[in-house]
């Protein structure tokens, strides 16, 4: 029997998958903006570092969704890529050549589990929506890894499902059967995972798929305050700590 591990590589090397994966994340409204929080949030982080240039690590990097936000910010960047998917990397070399950035872009083929580079060799070491799809004990040794590539004084960001989001509850209230293929986990356990913290920021998400762009607004409220709301009304936590 394959484990989720080897399902979810098999998914990412598909043809079909590769091909419109980009367009899939910017159809509707609700995509779009997650896309925005997130490369706010990675682009601020990456003006917090006093030095021009930059060493970054983006674990499961698919089709380098971040690429352009990344090069956007003007500082000398250099970026690795890593990933599974030879069909994913593929498709992010080719975007780096339309960005004029393929000069300064490296991708390996590899695992986010034994992730093969030397200990504290990056300033920025980031991975979004990889941790969801893993159990646990995964996710501990994704995170320890990120760590230990992390330079001193660098910063490791990933994201998770929130264990103590409301909809959980209700779900297990309502006796909704829930989705098997996805590992979710509270703030707290994650910043046990991540061990002696100096500094961390959180960012909070409702990624509620609601495809009509007018409910989407009136809901999207909920994000707007999210400065003020407890962490129980969302679906996502980003988290970014200071090495």
């Amino acid at each position: 029997m394959q484990s989720q591990k080897q399902k979810i590589i098999k998914t990412y090397q598909k043809k079909d998958n590769v091909e419109f994966f980009d367009e899939k994340r910017d159809k509707y409204l609700f995509q779009k903006y997650k896309h925005k929080i997130e490369a706010d949030f990675l682009k601020k982080t990456l003006r917090e570092i006093k030095r021009d240039k930059i060493k970054i690590l983006d674990i499961g990097c698919g089709t380098g969704r971040m690429l352009a936000e990344i090069f956007s910010i003007g500082k000398n960047i250099e970026y690795v890529g890593l990933d599974t998917s030879k069909q994913m990397t593929k498709h992010l070399k080719e975007k780096s050549k339309r960005l004029g950035v393929e000069k300064k872009i490296k991708v390996k083929i590899g695992n986010a589990t034994r992730i093969p580079f030397k200990d504290r060799e990056f300033n920025v070491v980031f991975s979004y929506h990889l941790l969801w799809h893993i159990p646990k004990e995964e996710q501990e040794k994704i995170i320890k890894e990120m760590k230990r590539v992390c330079k001193k004084g660098g910063f490791i960001i990933f994201d998770i499902l929130n264990k103590d989001f409301v909809w959980e509850k209700l779900k297990w209230i309502l006796k909704k059967e829930k989705i098997r293929e996805l590992y979710k986990i509270n703030l707290k356990e994650a910043k046990g995972i991540a061990g002696d913290i100096k500094e961390f920021e959180i960012k909070k998400l409702s990624d509620a798929p609601i495809k009509n762009g007018s409910l989407y607004k009136m809901f999207n409220l909920i994000n707007k305050s999210e400065k003020v709301l407890p962490k129980s009304f969302y679906h996502m936590i980003y988290l970014k700590i200071k090495k």
